[in-house]
């Protein structure tokens, strides 16, 4: 991304900060106003925080969305329209969705042409990775351009159970790295970002069910957390995949406590690289880059003692990961078998900010040392 472009998106966004009297645009244009008695909402940049984003794909990618809640024969229904433009690639992206909710249930239809994560919980396309991405040149996440429809329901309980079943068709394909601009790259021009995901370009048809049970509320008593999801897809290539994790939080004495997380995974049939079990980074092992495992199978655990403090929660932790050797994520990951890390990290209001130092267990040398920082990680 050229000067020029960085200031023009500068200059760009700048009057969202002026007064209020001075922004063109009426305070109707964004207000929960209605239109002909249509209820609507729309904003647009910095007005919400999943429309401005910057990754190594699209570079600067600023958005708008627009929702409406007409009446319908089924009764309210929820249309939401968002779209945004990577200024580094030029390439579009726009999403349409059709939700019927009551209480418990809501059921989406979903029409689609983005720019998506491998792994959507990660947060890669949210907030905390696009700071790391813009200003240290670290960018976590591995990334594809899909298109196509979804139909999805969803329940969810007061007892924080939930169950989501997905149906989709999607076309796949490459997204190639465009961005060349980050903060840290101003310092050392030798920086450069490491290479996207390879992708299986074509169309997929399949289904997804993922269940989230949690348990426990009470600070001090132990609480934890269950995931399970399958997904099942055909077309250009047929596969299966599933996938369990679970974390358990128990106080052990005051202002301390032990977290346990564990997840496995495996899959059948020829596994698109893009559905792959990819491992490394702190959303699944710290002290290594992100990536640096993937296969058709894996297993993970993590513990930590952690101590609260006025200022946060002080930590020690421990990594490790195991991931099979397949010579079809040869060129997408840099090592196999069995990985180890230990560390200490800081998290503060309210875990939302986390700091963590780690070093891989693989090289016993000073460089082996990673340092991560990283927001709105949330496994569940």
């Amino acid at each position: 991304m050229s000067a020029v472009t960085l200031k023009f998106i500068l200059c760009c966004t700048l009057p969202i900060y002026l007064p209020g009297d001075t922004v063109p645009f009426s305070q109707n244009w964004y207000s929960g106003e209605e239109i002909s008695g249509v209820p609507r909402t729309i904003r647009w940049a910095f007005q919400r925080p999943d429309l401005f984003r910057y990754n190594r794909v699209e570079g600067f990618s600023p958005g708008v969305r627009a929702q409406f809640r007409p009446q319908s024969p089924l009764g309210p229904i929820s249309v939401t329209g968002m779209a945004s433009l990577g200024l580094a690639n030029l390439k579009p992206n726009v999403r349409l969705d059709f939700t019927r909710e009551t209480l418990q249930d809501g059921i989406t239809f979903s029409g689609f042409h983005e720019l998506t994560a491998i792994d959507e919980r990660a947060g890669h396309l949210r907030l905390g990775n696009s700071i790391t991405a813009l200003v240290a040149g670290r960018d976590d996440g591995d990334y594809y351009r899909r298109s196509g429809t979804s139909l999805e329901w969803a329940h969810s309980s007061r007892e924080q159970n939930s169950l989501r079943i997905r149906m989709f068709g999607e076309y796949h394909r490459l997204a190639k790295i465009e961005s060349d601009f980050t903060i840290w790259g101003l310092i050392n021009e030798k920086s450069e970002w490491r290479p996207n995901v390879g992708v299986d370009t074509g169309w997929f048809l399949g289904s997804s069910v993922e269940v989230v049970s949690k348990w426990g509320s009470d600070p001090l008593s132990p609480h934890g957390a269950m995931l399970v999801s399958l997904e099942g897809g055909a077309g250009t290539a047929e596969y299966g995949r599933a996938n369990f994790l679970g974390s358990l939080d128990i106080p052990i004495v005051r202002d301390m406590r032990i977290s346990l997380e564990a997840g496995i995974g495996t899959s059948v049939g020829d596994l698109p690289l893009q559905r792959g079990w990819y491992l490394g980074g702190p959303s699944t092992l710290r002290g290594f880059p992100p990536r640096v495992l993937g296969g058709t199978r894996f297993a993970r655990v993590r513990g930590e003692i952690a101590r609260s403090f006025s200022i946060g929660d002080l930590s020690l932790f421990t990594d490790g990961a195991w991931v099979p050797y397949d010579h079809r994520f040869d060129r997408e990951t840099d090592d196999h078998e069995t990985l180890f890390s230990v560390g200490s990290g800081l998290s503060i209001l309210d875990q939302l900010i986390h700091l963590d130092v780690s070093w891989n267990l693989r090289y016993f040398r000073l460089s082996s040392v990673r340092f991560d920082a990283y927001l709105d990680l949330v496994p569940f």
